[in-house]
């Protein structure tokens, strides 16, 4: 084992702080070393794995898709892309799709979307602070944390953050120059902070009255996440544009976005493109992977797990003072810490009893399981915590 690290250390560039550990194979919400040694995965990749690792339904889709056709180009038509384009539009308030391979590239499309709807008159974008959108450089410059724009400047012109939840913020900042508002119903990496609906609501109605489009990162909180197929779907909005990836594909990469068609219109031949999106695999590995959320009913299992999970720890520390607040809905849950290295030894005392978690912002653990999870193994976690305390 420790020559992987060593050969990781020597070829990869180091963009990741990783743990010394590495995984041969996963089950359910397991991941296992070669050495046999198991962990309960409450990270799921970060979102992706939706139904937890190796699940039949995507192990048999790729099987069965991989043996027919795996790419073929978008100059001509794709039966896989188009079913599943059909299948998000039917069960969401968006009707067409455009497809790529991630979140950041699903981002840049509804950015280029905005643009060409608004130009020449309206180019402005308004996001929120502590908001997170990618790591190419126009979902840099819509991500309103900072910390993520040092040493790629200059970051593009056009952007301007909203302090969240704060409606009052809002109105000083928009004006008739912006042409769109991007919202993350609850912020990931900014430290698992949902938004208030009565604020999202204002912000909505505003957008609604003034032709600003009402835009959805939905990357993080799709597909059953939060509760419900689609985060927008806890609030009294319905988004013009939804950007998707994570566990859109259950693992397999891929993104999407999905818009209204007053708006998608805006995009005709040769404005954008994308030479991997939307290719036969992804899009029937995708495809199975939503219907079987739809089918069971995962989220609204995954709401009731998360009900419990949250009431679980609320009761567990609601008397750590190291803890602030215990945040989020459905398996999507931060617990902030008062400081980064209070969370971060969470983190570590977690690996080390074989718990995997994440950290978002630098004082909240993340958690964000696979939406098949079981009771038993949100106690198993639970009674680390408890031992933790």
């Amino acid at each position: 084992m420790g020559n992987i690290f060593l050969k990781s250390d020597r070829y990869l560039i180091k963009t990741y702080e990783r743990f010394e550990v590495y995984f041969e194979k996963g089950e359910g919400v397991f991941l296992f070393t070669p050495e046999g040694d198991r962990y309960l995965d409450l990270l799921a990749g970060i979102a992706v794995n939706s139904l937890g690792h190796s699940h039949p339904v995507v192990v048999e889709s790729i099987k069965k898709q991989a043996e027919k056709l795996i790419h073929v180009s978008n100059l001509y038509h794709i039966k896989q892309q188009t079913e599943l384009a059909e299948l998000l539009a039917n069960n969401s308030c968006c009707d067409k799709a455009f497809f790529v391979n991630s979140g950041a590239e699903a981002n840049e499309a509804a950015l280029k979307l905005a643009r060409i709807y608004g130009n020449p008159k309206r180019n402005r974008i308004l996001s929120f602070k502590d908001s997170f959108h990618g790591r190419t450089l126009g979902s840099l410059a819509l991500t309103g944390q900072t910390k993520y724009h040092k040493g790629f400047e200059p970051i593009p012109e056009g952007f301007d953050y909203v302090e969240f939840n704060n409606f009052d913020d809002f109105l000083k900042k928009v004006d008739d120059t912006v042409v769109a508002v991007f919202v993350e119903f609850v912020q990931g990496e900014g430290g698992i902070n949902p938004a208030d609906k009565e604020f999202m609501t204002r912000v909505y109605d505003y957008c609604k009255k003034h032709d600003i489009l009402f835009i959805a990162d939905e990357v993080q909180t799709g597909i059953g996440r939060t509760g419900k197929l689609f985060a927008y779907q806890h609030y009294d909005v319905e988004p013009d544009i939804i950007t998707l990836a994570k566990g859109l594909g259950g693992g397999f990469p891929i993104g999407c976005m999905i818009a209204k068609d007053f708006v998608a219109e805006k995009f005709t031949y040769g404005t954008h493109g994308c030479t991997f999106g939307g290719n036969p695999l992804a899009c029937a590995v995708s495809k199975s992977v939503v219907e079987y959320v739809i089918e069971n009913n995962l989220s609204s299992y995954a709401g009731m797990m998360g009900d419990y999970l949250l009431e679980e720890l609320n009761k567990i520390f609601g008397s750590n003072r190291d803890i602030l607040r215990i945040k989020g809905f459905g398996l999507m849950i931060g617990i902030e810490f008062g400081d980064s290295q209070k969370a971060d030894r969470f983190v570590r005392k977690a690996f080390e009893s074989k718990m995997l978690v994440g950290k978002a912002s630098d004082r909240t653990v993340r958690l964000e399981p696979p939406l098949i999870i079981q009771k038993e193994e949100i106690d198993l976690f639970l009674q680390f915590c408890r031992e933790y305390q």
